[in-house]
């Protein structure tokens, strides 16, 4: 049995749930039958700290996927393994060389790039206050320019001549990088700055693209976001109530 530890709030968790959800009822295009036991650790009481959680896995990092003595960190590994060893529609992680390697190289790109600036902006303006740790506002413009560029090369370059980052059908890249974007829905509850709509307006193919992709995993989509757009809600909310109360 795969036991996928993770934490509803993680963006790279959430793309390796979205992969092994498994109704079958839903649309054809979706990595489905992947048998999967999902176990939460809460990060915020220690759960990746916990001696349990390290015997598992050193890097005390999530999400991570255990099949019997087998263990594997990081994401883009996992959606990569789980793709490889299921049998799943081809076009999630194509085997012809030349395909497989535009999926792999918009995964590589993700890292430096996607997931650097998305995870430093909702750390710096949402998710690091919340939790009461140390932020930087500093930080959290450059992460600001960062994102305004990674964009700007997501328009102009992956999506330029494909609906999707590597070609004409989705694939596991464009799971892992949307999930990570989605984050920022936590900006509209943020005391200052952009909101990710207001992020989004100048690149119309990456709005439509986040979009399909969103449309083509439904329900699983929102399955696995729900507690992520439950939390912006809020967070939006308690901006509007502090707005208020300063009139």
């Amino acid at each position: 049995m795969r036991d996928l530890l993770q934490v509803v709030l993680s963006q790279a968790a959430r793309s390796c749930t979205a992969c092994v959800e498994n109704n079958k009822d839903c649309m054809p295009g979706r990595l489905n039958d992947i048998k999967v036991e999902e176990k939460l650790v809460n990060i915020a009481k220690g759960g990746t700290r916990s001696p349990e959680y390290r015997e598992v896995n050193p890097l005390a990092k999530l999400p991570c996927l255990q099949e019997g003595t087998f263990v594997l960190p990081e994401s883009a590994s996992i959606l990569r393994y789980l793709a490889t060893t299921k049998e799943v529609p081809d076009h999630w992680y194509p085997r012809e060389p030349r395909a497989r390697a535009r999926v792999n190289s918009a995964l590589d790109w993700y890292h430096g790039n996607v997931r650097l600036h998305a995870a430093g902006l909702s750390w710096h303006r949402v998710i690091g206050k919340n939790m009461k740790q140390p932020v930087s506002e500093g930080q959290a413009k450059q992460h600001v320019a960062g994102m305004k560029t990674t964009f700007q090369t997501l328009e102009q370059f992956w999506l330029a001549k494909s609906p999707f980052l590597a070609g004409n059908e989705i694939s596991i890249a464009d799971l892992l990088h949307c999930c990570e974007l989605d984050q920022l829905c936590l900006l509209d509850g943020a005391d200052q700055g952009p909101t990710l709509q207001e992020l989004l307006e100048p690149f119309p193919k990456v709005q439509q693209w986040m979009s399909t992709v969103a449309q083509s995993t439904d329900p699983h989509w929102k399955t696995v976001s729900a507690f992520l757009h439950k939390v912006a809600q809020r967070g939006k909310e308690r901006k509007v109530k502090a707005s208020q109360s300063k009139l």
